[in-house]
């Protein structure tokens, strides 16, 4: 299930219905840093254009991102307990767009890590 992905995954940005979670082991909660998200889009489509370097480039800043925005102090009930209300929320259509992201940052990470 998308959840237990999720909590087995490092953070990274994804986009839900139009605003961006910062998703992962360490963490849930809504993104509201415009540089963060802008890197988000460009990320999405130089993935969407096949364009490698640019591709990575956005990818790490994303991961970047992605671990100064982490809390402390780490609650993990709590971060499992958003993740899947979240995502039990969610549209069918919303949920099956995230799984897709969470598939290409799964193949990036292999990619670039």
């Amino acid at each position: 299930m998308l959840p237990e992905k999720l909590l087995n995954l490092p953070c990274f940005l994804y986009e839900i219905e139009g605003a961006y979670y910062y998703l992962g082991k360490w963490i849930c909660k809504e993104c509201t840093d415009t540089d963060a998200t802008d890197c988000a889009v460009m990320y999405k489509m130089c993935r969407s254009g096949q364009e490698e370097p640019d591709t990575n480039l956005y990818f790490q800043k994303i991961r970047a991102y992605s671990d100064f925005a982490l809390e402390v102090p780490y609650n993990p009930a709590k971060i499992k307990s958003d993740i899947a209300a979240l995502i039990g929320g969610l549209s069918e259509k919303a949920a099956g767009s995230l799984e897709t992201q969470v598939l290409h940052f799964e193949e990036d990470l292999k990619k670039y890590c």
